[in-house]
């Protein structure tokens, strides 16, 4: 990783919207594919915060949950990922990563090649195609398809400044990163901070390209520089919560993650979004790690 980060320079990131009802008259065709990259095996610990009196008690246990990676098609612009996914399988399809010295070990399970740079081979999309990949944080399982990635060739990555800060601590291991994740050759990017303005509802938002089409939201709390993302697309407006909300249950009765630099931020945002899906019923909210929403295919087209 580039450990001195540029800035993403977008020209068009001053044209700013108003509200949603003009952003939504105005969507792209955006096509976008989910990479069940592999399952990894944790619990409340990590997923819901198994304390609150919301959480429903069949949430409160270790399960097998998904990772995903999202390929996302500009009609413009061109291809960038949405997050990486997990590494490549051993010989006995794990993916198993430890944090602290192996303090914490979460067990990790996939197939060869179904990690993201298998699916884009199975695609034909070489990284040159890749205009960048952005990182809703900087969490093993979140970026650790990143080394595959590299060995295709040169993979920008992009986050939010507040993540590369973080990340680039001397305890960041405390805050759930791993320097073996972060060690790959990548160059980073980070979001402008001083370009993000509030919208109703979401609050602090960045308009990726200055068309609408791909928003970024400040989503503090999971981490302390976590984004979500919100696809405008013709087929429906698709909202990403990615770890910032890991379960359906979590999103819908307002309860934060297990793991959080912040709980209060961290449920602040969970009802906003929660909020803006009732009121734009159009929106549908793709969650962080939700079993019940990744079923069959590895790869599943979301818009077109």
């Amino acid at each position: 990783m580039n450990k001195q980060p540029q800035i993403w320079i977008n020209p068009k990131s001053d044209l700013k919207f108003k509200n949603w009802e003009e952003v939504f008259s105005k969507p792209s065709r955006l096509e976008v594919t989910a990479f069940l990259t592999g399952q990894v095996f944790t619990g409340p610990f990590i997923l819901i915060d198994s304390d609150h009196p919301k959480t429903p008690e069949e949430q409160k246990k270790d399960q097998w949950v998904p990772v995903l990676s999202y390929l996302v098609k500009h009609p413009e612009k061109g291809y960038f990922l949405l997050d990486s996914g997990v590494p490549e399988v051993d010989s006995n399809n794990r993916c198993d990563f430890n944090l602290l010295l192996g303090l914490f070990n979460t067990k990790c399970q996939s197939e060869k090649g179904r990690n993201v740079a298998g699916q884009l081979e199975t695609l034909k999309i070489p990284n040159k195609d890749l205009n960048f990949v952005l990182a809703s944080h900087l969490h093993w399982d979140h970026i650790g398809g990143m080394e595959a990635l590299r060995k295709r060739g040169p993979i920008k990555v992009l986050i939010s400044e507040e993540e590369a800060e973080d990340a680039s601590k001397a305890f960041s291991i405390f805050h759930g990163y791993s320097s073996t994740a972060l060690s790959f050759d990548f160059d980073l990017s980070t979001l402008p901070k001083d370009k993000f303005f509030e919208m109703p509802i979401l609050g602090s938002v960045y308009d990726l390209y200055g068309d609408g089409s791909v928003w970024v939201i400040s989503a503090t709390g999971h981490t302390e520089g976590e984004i979500a993302v919100l696809l405008n697309a013709t087929s429906g407006p698709l909202l990403f919560t990615f770890d910032s909300s890991h379960l359906k249950a979590g999103f819908e009765n307002e309860v934060p993650p297990g793991a959080t630099t912040n709980k209060e931020k961290s449920t602040d945002i969970i009802r906003r979004m929660n909020t803006f899906s009732k009121k734009f019923s159009k929106v549908k909210v793709i969650y962080g790690h939700e079993p019940t929403q990744w079923k069959g295919d590895p790869i599943v087209s979301l818009a077109k």
